[in-house]
């Protein structure tokens, strides 16, 4: 896509999409079938979500079926490599398929797996393997490699430990304890990110793509210079709430100021923004949303899931503390 003229934001959709896609990664759009196949999982890994919301489904259960959901897409949506982008290669069908057998194993034996955790048996530790390193590749593919980089690293500590000098030394982990420990505990690859991510994340993801197909960016934008329009101030002042409107919901810094600067950097121009300021506003209420009191981003859930406290009461102490 070619960039969008100087003082001019991208307003259609797709030019929204592939602005967002170039800070925050690129995915396949597939039409046809195989596109349609994709949106029906995902409305199935969406209505599963809300309904575990007033279910009762076992822990490891439900964080094992959300990554299975989460693996499966990642390999069939984001390219393992360049040129990739427009067709899904056979090996990302193969990596799917990969990562509903390893997970799939965990919830068809769920009974005897769960008490195998200490000494696991030869399809524990298969499994096991595969879906450390199908976790790791959705990584890469997703965020890229500097995490994958780091996490390999603490993986390759575990085992390295009785060769390394002091202070780092230490007995070292054998295989079976690193997969008991990564993959048949609630304590590794299923501990606190995923249970944040398959309990709140995914329920504000589903709210935030609720709130763009609605066009409630548009009425927040509305909503925010009619509180604030009369003011000298109002126009910077409506970006601020707009922002902070979308932004915690839909959880994407680059789509909140993308979709707010299209209706409001025009009115800013008006209102005597040189391109710079208006820019600097926009992007800075774009990104501070999503770390911005109450939402915090996922760190709120982080800390309630730590403390062990509802997220209400994180909120009340972060607004009384702000």
């Amino acid at each position: 896509m070619t960039e969008p003229p100087a003082g001019q934001l991208p307003k259609s959709a797709e030019e929204v999409e592939e602005l967002v896609e170039s800070f925050e990664g690129k995915t396949r759009h597939l039409p046809g079938l195989i596109g349609r196949f994709i949106t029906a999982v995902l409305v199935v890994m969406s209505l599963y979500h809300l309904w575990a919301t007033t279910a009762t489904v076992v822990t490891q259960i439900h964080r094992t079926i959300h990554l299975l959901f989460v693996l499966f897409l990642t390999f069939l949506v984001y390219p393992g490599w360049k040129g990739a982008a427009r067709r899904i290669h056979p090996t990302d069908v193969i990596l799917s398929l990969a990562s509903v057998a390893a997970l799939g194993y965990v919830i068809v034996d769920f009974e005897g797996f769960i008490y195998r955790a200490v000494v696991p048996n030869t399809l524990d530790l298969v499994f096991g393997v595969l879906t450390i390193l199908l976790v790791l590749e959705a990584t890469r593919r997703s965020v890229g490699n500097a995490l994958l980089i780091v996490v390999g690293g603490f993986i390759l500590y575990a085992f390295a430990g009785p060769w390394l000098p002091a202070p780092w030394t230490h007995r070292g982990y054998d295989l079976s304890r690193l997969v008991g420990q990564l993959y048949m505990t609630l304590e590794g690859i299923f501990g606190v990110p995923i249970a944040v991510s398959s309990t709140f994340i995914i329920l504000f993801t589903i709210y935030g793509a609720f709130l763009d197909q609605s066009g409630a960016g548009k009425f927040f934008v509305d909503l925010a210079f009619a509180l604030t329009g009369r003011r000298r101030t109002g126009a910077g002042q409506a970006v601020t709430v707009a922002s902070f409107l979308l932004g915690g919901p839909s959880g994407s810094g680059v789509a909140t100021t993308v979709t707010v600067g299209a209706i409001a950097y025009p009115l800013l121009q008006k209102a005597g923004y040189d391109r710079e300021s208006a820019g600097g506003l926009l992007s800075a209420g774009g990104i501070g949303a999503v770390i911005s009191p109450p939402i915090l981003g996922a760190a709120a859930f982080l800390i309630a899931e730590i403390l062990k406290i509802t997220y209400l009461q994180v909120l009340v102490t972060i607004c009384r503390s702000s």
